[in-house]
């Protein structure tokens, strides 16, 4: 238990400054991207990094970039509370946001869009001595950023893509990506964790791919009524709580109540109570949050501690994201209230 009680007072401290549903409140309440920023530097933890922001001058990349930073900043404050294995498996956790960066960068080609403006989404892969990230921002195609990414780990899982026309494998250059992730997380963790630690791995990574892998039947079967091989052959490979034998049900399930009957079988029968399938991934977010929060409270002593509180702390920048969003866009209160997660 000694070695974990440094890293629980930390995250707990962390996690007691987290936003609260007032803050969310007062947050709804703004009609700017200015006047989110200055509550958030007025009245909560963020005043530290945005203290030498001009709220009124400061643009939507710009605060997202400082989001990702706040991410970043309490990576640095947990490694400094962990050593030794769990300390690198912590690293091998930030790889996800490394390939959200990336994944953001790709969908930005596939639209023809302006990249030097994804520059700014690209902070989390500045720990590669190889990667001249400014360069890196004014790649053309998939091809040039895959050959950008000489001498990172990334690069050899996007090799066999650098020959593909751009656009034609985004969701397959996608899926690798997230595989190399999943792959690398449970293989770390056979290496570097034991006990407690890697049983709330196993839990956390494996509920978190059973869902998925429920989304991707749904859709895959149920909405754009692909071949149940090709949906077999899509599945992330790794199961927790979700029989083989369920998932061949749900595949060959003929129409969206026979899907919903099969999963009501399951643990994760809650997800799909919705009539309304454009709910789903809400439902999923909604979940995993419960599930963290969960986690952080009953197994404090243990990896599970940072772990969780990261995974809230993303939930709570994607929140102020979708307040900046709903504003931007002349969304009801209401409206942009229902995608915030955890309220």
């Amino acid at each position: 238990m000694g070695d974990y009680d440094a890293l629980m007072a930390k995250t707990r401290a962390m996690y007691g400054k987290l936003l609260k549903r007032e803050d969310y409140n007062e947050l709804l309440k703004q009609k700017s991207v200015g006047d989110v920023v200055y509550y958030l530097k007025h009245n909560t933890y963020y005043g530290n990094i945005l203290t030498d922001v001009n709220e009124g001058e400061i643009h939507r990349g710009q605060f997202e970039k400082i989001l990702r930073k706040s991410l970043m900043n309490d990576y640095d404050k947990l490694f400094c509370f962990t050593h030794g294995k769990i300390r690198d498996f912590l690293k091998v956790i930030y790889l996800r946001h490394e390939i959200d960066s990336l994944k953001r960068l790709l969908r930005v080609l596939e639209t023809k869009g302006t990249t030097s403006t994804a520059e700014e989404s690209l902070i989390f892969l500045k720990n590669y001595d190889p990667l001249h990230i400014a360069k890196l921002a004014t790649v053309q195609n998939i091809r040039e950023l895959i050959n950008e990414l000489k001498g990172t780990p990334y690069y050899d899982v996007l090799r066999p893509f650098l020959n593909e026309k751009d656009g034609d494998n985004l969701f397959m250059i996608e899926m690798s990506l997230d595989l190399y992730y999943v792959n690398m997380v449970f293989s770390k963790k056979k290496t570097l964790l034991s006990g407690l630690d890697a049983e709330t791995v196993t839990r956390s990574l494996g509920t978190e791919i059973d869902i998925l892998n429920l989304l991707w039947i749904y859709r895959g079967r149920i909405i754009y009524n692909m071949d149940r091989s090709i949906v077999l052959s899509y599945l992330i490979p790794h199961r927790y709580r979700l029989p083989m034998d369920l998932i061949y049900e749900l595949v060959d399930a003929t129409d969206k109540d026979a899907f919903m009957q099969i999963t009501a079988q399951s643990r994760y029968s809650e997800l799909f109570l919705s009539e309304d399938s454009r709910f789903y991934d809400l439902k999923f977010s909604e979940y995993m949050y419960d599930f963290h929060r969960r986690m952080l409270r009953n197994y404090g002593f243990s990896i599970a501690s940072a772990i969780s509180y990261l995974y809230l702390k993303e939930y709570e920048i994607s929140n102020i994201v979708s307040i900046i969003e709903g504003i931007r866009y002349g969304m009801p209160v209401e409206t942009i209230r229902s995608f915030i997660v955890g309220m």
